[in-house]
């Protein structure tokens, strides 16, 4: 017993003997999407906005939001939401799932697939995002303090819903991934045999499907209607002439934060 006790001794002692024999690794790298959104693309203007509240309270302090609602000068298209966190040091308190979030927030998953894009990031390379179309219960603010929001219903008195398709995606140092554990997996071997740490960020596009409004009696006047067919378009549109501006090539990208190798908060 006490020979077992003293052999694992070793192996602990050796093992945090590495830990400080090994070099000290470099600051973390940058993401390869920039913290910079344009103002304006194409025919949409951007009006920046904030994450809530709750938000920032949960996500650990040096994670960082970028907030766009890009809409049509012409009000003939529909709007195409742009969200943006980076992580900062600790991932786990920086990023997580994004259907963890959208089903706190009253989403309900309809479909969920993973797709290939093409023609959208530097050097040809496709981009991967899944792709998800969720629905949730169109709520009326509550007229007085503590009241709860009541739904809004058709003239039939069924609730109405909002349709939205949302395109997510993770931009890391090099790597451009859709899934989280897929990223994770990615996070950890770049660290085990790079050397470094990378910041990450997760990226949000997403729009209304405004064809399923106009069945439910609800359109906006002299707006166009698109039906899911048309909304995925709509944004892959959009993304054609906004991620060539923000994207850099692999290992390329510039974070003001991280400036000289720094990491951040130092």
């Amino acid at each position: 017993m006490k020979k077992r006790a003293a052999i694992l001794l070793f192996f602990i002692a050796a093992a945090f003997s590495f830990l400080f024999l090994m070099p000290k690794t470099p600051g973390m790298k940058p993401s390869r999407l920039s913290k910079t959104l344009p103002e304006d693309v194409g025919r949409w203007h951007g009006i920046p906005g904030e994450p809530g509240e709750r938000e920032k309270q949960v996500l650990a302090k040096d994670t960082e939001f970028r907030r766009m609602q890009y809409r049509d000068r012409r009000g003939q298209l529909p709007a195409i939401e742009t969200s943006v966190v980076f992580s900062g040091k600790n991932l786990s308190q920086s990023i997580h799932r994004p259907e963890v979030c959208l089903r706190a927030q009253g989403w309900t998953f309809v479909t969920e697939s993973y797709l290939q894009l093409e023609g959208l990031l530097p050097s040809g390379q496709l981009l991967p995002v899944k792709e998800m179309i969720c629905k949730r219960a169109a709520m009326k603010p509550s007229e007085k303090e503590g009241d709860k929001p009541t739904p809004y219903l058709t003239a039939d008195g069924n609730p109405v819903y909002l349709w939205r398709v949302f395109y997510y995606t993770f931009f890391g140092h090099e790597a451009v991934l859709a899934g989280h554990y897929q990223r994770t997996m990615s996070d950890m071997k770049d660290r085990l045999f790079k050397g470094y740490d990378q910041r990450w960020a997760y990226a949000t596009f997403s729009s209304f499907i405004t064809a399923k409004h106009a069945e439910q009696g609800f359109s906006l006047p002299g707006m166009e209607v698109f039906d899911e067919k048309g909304t995925k378009g709509l944004i892959t549109d959009f993304l054609k002439q906004l991620l060539p501006v923000v994207v850099s090539g692999p290992g390329e990208g510039r974070d003001p934060s991280l400036e000289k190798g720094n990491d951040l908060g130092s």
